[in-house]
């Protein structure tokens, strides 16, 4: 930015002797400037739901009126035996067989309107086994955990085919989009069909989100599990890895 400042100035004034010699008189163009608002740099964002989950909320998407997920719940609690500690504690009942259930925040710190290349490490407390049974698919390979990032606030909002989606294209289900990413399935191996015992796992993508920081240097992310599961499903989230890099 400053080569492009000394050129611009240089201009002004092989122009203000161009004039002169031209019987321009004393005029003087101003010099014109680009802003400098800093030089962009990586940096990695650490999210610890063991600590709170101050800054953050949730709420659901991907559904119809008629088929609005019921027994939605959110909230800060201690992770359920084996495990120790607190989590974001998320749930919701999918009545249909599309359903996101997500947490968003925004982070600051960053050059404001520069590009950045996001890349997301999700770890989750979940009790969904793999290689089960269930109705639109198991809670195991049917459910997904997503991240995503945005420059604008993340939100659900109707849409004119009578749907509720987030104002991201973030892809869906299995499928990932620009926005948003699909880490994995939320089911470990080993646990039990039946539920009721817990373990704490990682999801994660190498596949980069772009996204600019705003007129403050901020940007959203989202956390989330995207349901095929036609039925109830609860996770905790522990914490993220958020590598972000300029582009």
């Amino acid at each position: 930015m400053h080569a492009q400042k000394k050129l611009f100035a240089a201009l002004a004034v092989a122009g203000a002797f161009t004039l002169a010699g031209c019987g321009g008189g004393d005029f003087i163009p101003t010099p014109v400037f680009f802003p400098d608002y800093g030089t962009p740099t990586a940096s990695t964002v650490t999210i610890d739901f063991n600590q709170g989950i101050d800054g953050w909320t949730s709420d659901v998407a991907d559904y119809y009126d008629k088929d609005r997920p019921t027994e939605v719940a959110s909230g800060w609690k201690d992770l359920p035996a084996p495990l120790t500690g607190k989590g974001y504690y998320l749930a919701s009942h999918n009545n249909s067989d599309d359903l996101l259930t997500y947490a968003r925040r925004q982070l600051d710190g960053f050059v404001k309107h520069a590009k950045y290349l996001v890349t997301f490490e999700m770890r989750y407390a979940t009790d969904a086994a793999t290689g089960c049974m269930g109705v639109g698919g198991s809670r195991g390979e049917s459910v997904w955990m997503v991240a995503a990032a945005s420059y604008d606030y993340i939100k659900t909002l109707p849409q004119p085919n009578g749907s509720y989606r987030v104002n991201l294209d973030r892809g869906n289900q299995a499928v990932s989009g620009p926005q948003g990413k699909v880490l994995g399935t939320q089911g470990v191996e080993g646990l039990s069909c039946s539920g009721g015992k817990w373990a704490s796992t990682t999801r994660k993508s190498s596949d980069a989100i772009e996204v600019t920081a705003d007129k403050d240097g901020r940007i959203w992310i989202m956390l989330g599990a995207d349901s095929g599961f036609e039925g109830s499903n609860a996770f905790y989230l522990q914490g993220a890895t958020i590598n972000i890099k300029p582009l």
